[in-house]
């Protein structure tokens, strides 16, 4: 059958019209692509540069070393900071990109005994050093059950923040270079006192506490208190309550990390505020210093001071009497870090606060 050369013509027609739309749709694309990186040059993806090390050591199960290609297999992020020195000078704004410290400690197995009842780390501090020495030191759990809205980050680039307006003659930034090696970096807090240059160790510490004036770490036994002591240099005495405000909070969602979510409703709770009662209870306390707070099973988990007072969470924590409207364990107290994700720093009970300097 013959076909009629105007219904070819026709198809010939239509095809070309789809092979136009196609070809003009692929070369759209491409130059909206290439519009949207250069407008957003800030969210482009960093590369990992060569030459990174990390060595993680310390009361772990072993010594682990990490390299430029540990960093690539790992998720990134990027984090905006203005930073501000301890003095209260304004050093700029930068943007840094790396990988947060929780996702390096996850694969990091921490070493336990058989006298350890529970998992140690809640109790133990993570030091990070650098090639020339400096150190910066955490708790545990301010790395690893905190939110990660501000997660504390080893960054391998970093880039000024500059305004749209006039860029290239801005001046208020004051590190012009990129970094060297791995830059610690603290978005939670208010200055860069734990900010540290070229980190090369991460090391876990168990700090030295006067064991025989704390509870035996005994898990799964029923026990009970009322009160609780605070210890400084090995001397016991009670708390004084006195001027210490009453604080409260709502909205409160309460998960733990082996168990979940408690209860089908979020929570409230009251207490005394934690800042106010370790500064009128260790006087001269202060943010380089350490707390150990215990309960009557043993449990212990352990808080830094710039968490405690240098954090806007620092500042809702507190020594919990009632959750729900409801008396915690025989009317004593609970340590309530109340902005954690996770509520395992959060030790019921309550028989000892440790003041370690």
């Amino acid at each position: 059958m013959k076909i009629k050369k105007s219904m070819v013509f026709s198809v010939l027609i239509v095809c070309g019209i789809i092979a136009a739309w196609l070809i003009k749709g692929t070369f759209s694309h491409r130059d909206n692509k290439d519009v949207f990186i250069g407008g957003t040059p800030v969210a482009l993806e960093r590369e990992v540069p060569d030459g990174l090390s990390l060595t993680i050591d310390g009361k772990v199960k072993q010594t682990y070393h990490l390299d430029s290609r540990s960093f690539r297999l790992l998720a990134k992020t990027r984090i905006r900071t203005g930073e501000i020195t301890p003095e209260g000078e304004i050093m700029g704004a930068y943007i840094y990109t790396g990988v947060p410290v929780t996702y390096i400690m996850e694969g990091v197995a921490e070493l336990k005994t058989k006298a350890d009842a529970f998992d140690r780390p809640l109790d133990m501090v993570v030091v990070f050093t650098t090639f020339d020495g400096k150190t910066a030191r955490f708790s545990y759990g301010e790395l690893m059950m905190n939110t990660d809205i501000f997660p504390v980050t080893l960054a391998f680039h970093r880039e000024p923040l500059k305004p749209s307006k006039r860029p290239d003659s801005y001046l208020k930034n004051k590190y012009k270079g990129d970094i060297v090696g791995l830059h610690l970096v603290c978005p939670r807090e208010h200055d860069t006192s734990r900010f540290l240059d070229n980190v090369t160790r991460i090391t876990l510490v168990q700090p030295e506490i006067p064991d025989d004036l704390l509870p035996k770490t005994e898990k799964g036994i029923n026990c009970e208190s009322s009160t609780f002591n605070c210890v400084e240099d090995g001397n016991l005495k009670p708390p004084s309550f006195e001027g210490v405000p009453f604080i409260s909070i709502s909205n409160w969602f309460r998960i733990g990390h082996g168990m979940g979510i408690k209860g089908d409703r979020l929570s409230s709770a009251r207490g005394y505020h934690l800042q106010v009662f370790l500064k009128y209870n260790f006087p001269g306390c202060s943010p380089e210093d350490f707390f150990l707070f215990v309960g009557c099973d043993g449990y212990r988990s352990i808080f830094s001071g710039r968490e405690i007072f240098s954090t806007d969470a620092g500042n809702s924590y507190m020594l919990i009497k009632t959750i729900d409207g409801e008396a915690v364990e025989a009317d004593g107290f609970t340590m309530g870090a109340v902005t954690d994700f996770f509520v395992d720093r959060c030790v019921k009970n309550l028989t000892h606060i440790v003041y370690l300097k």
